[in-house]
């Protein structure tokens, strides 16, 4: 169980610094590839923290 939630710790924290490095870019003035492409990039990293977040809350939670 210890190592389900390491690896899930993992992965939120590569989704999470995804998500900021993507928001960082979306502050630049001029940058490639286009916002709208780093927009959606940011949007499914922050949704994959949220979503494993919640899966390691209800993990703690059921154990």
């Amino acid at each position: 169980m210890s190592v389900f939630l390491i690896v899930l710790s993992c992965i939120t924290l590569a989704f999470a610094s995804g998500a900021v490095y993507y928001i960082k870019l979306l502050s630049q003035a001029a940058s490639y590839p286009p916002k709208r492409v780093i927009r959606q990039k940011a949007l499914v990293c922050s949704t994959g923290t949220a979503f494993t977040l919640c899966l390691i809350f209800f993990t703690k939670l059921l154990a």
